[in-house]
């Protein structure tokens, strides 16, 4: 599965590359979403979140297992990256 990831220009991070893991982690006490879904790299940077109005959010948020699953950056572009996951059949 493909997924968006947005709010890059609120964080600081290294530039990413294509094929860079990501790390997708739950954010349970987000006061603004309680699905939040942050991404970060692999030096533990945020670097944005699945996007809340994206009906992605809920089936990748539904589906993890663990607090977390790992990624590969698929696409950059100038405000978003797309990660490559792999989810767990339920």
């Amino acid at each position: 599965m493909i997924i968006p990831i947005h709010g890059l220009k609120y964080h600081k991070f290294k530039h990413p590359r294509i094929g860079d893991e990501v790390i997708l982690i739950k954010e349970r006490e987000n006061l603004f979403d309680p699905m939040a879904i942050a991404a970060y790299n692999k030096s533990k940077q945020q670097i944005g979140y699945i996007s809340a109005q994206s009906n992605q959010n809920e089936k990748v948020y539904k589906r993890m297992l663990e607090e977390s699953i790992r990624g590969h950056i698929w696409s950059i572009g100038k405000n978003q990256i797309l990660v490559e996951i792999d989810l767990p059949k339920l």
